[in-house]
């Protein structure tokens, strides 16, 4: 496949000026257009500064173009989870915290790293879907608050581990195959709670 890095032009300005409801909706975007070896096309419009931080040969190697059958036209998409999951960028990393309580209204689980005296919140989705959300936050999360935990930390808490890794669908959580259903109800048991 052919991986070409361009700037939007004037059409491309116009053709989504009228999506974005923006004349300036392409600014700060490279135009990537990708042709695969029978001569289907498909464009791509990122920001400058995920280019600049992936670097253009791994989007190359990341890059992939599919076929929409509801929109009848050719697509390009690339994954960042190699990126985001390199042990070499982003070590693993033991974080004993111990459970501090349940958050009001979210239900959200508040925990104390033992170690490093920061708050986590952890967003479990399980039974409806098998993955929770690690946030790195204050006791409580607010609008300025609650950044992602990186990916490739381990949480352990009581014997249990959860590690969390990144994933285009939602970013960086513990999914199916490091989510552990097990991991609130072991926190939860004994230990002193603080108040939330």
């Amino acid at each position: 496949m052919k991986v070409e890095f361009t700037m939007p032009t004037t059409s491309d300005y116009k053709k989504f000026a009228g999506v974005f409801f923006s004349t300036n909706c392409l600014d700060d975007k490279v135009k990537i257009i990708t042709t695969d070896d029978d001569g289907h096309t498909a464009e791509l419009f990122v920001e400058h500064s995920v280019v600049h931080k992936l670097g253009e040969n791994y989007i190359c190697s990341h890059i992939k173009m599919y076929y929409s059958e509801a929109l009848c036209e050719w697509f390009a998409k690339f994954s960042e989870n190699d990126y985001y999951n390199d042990p070499e960028r982003n070590p693993e990393k033991i974080i004993s915290v111990r459970f501090c309580g349940i958050e009001g209204v979210t239900g959200r689980e508040v925990y104390k790293g033992i170690d490093t005296g920061r708050y986590y919140l952890r967003e479990n989705f399980y039974p409806r879907e098998t993955f929770a959300k690690w946030y790195v936050c204050e006791k409580r999360r607010t609008a300025e608050d609650g950044n992602e935990a990186r990916a490739n930390l381990i949480f352990e808490c009581n014997g249990q581990c959860e590690k969390v890794r990144y994933d285009d669908w939602n970013g960086v959580a513990a999914y199916g195959d490091t989510f552990n259903k097990e991991f609130s109800e072991a926190a939860q048991m004994g230990g002193v709670k603080d108040e939330i």
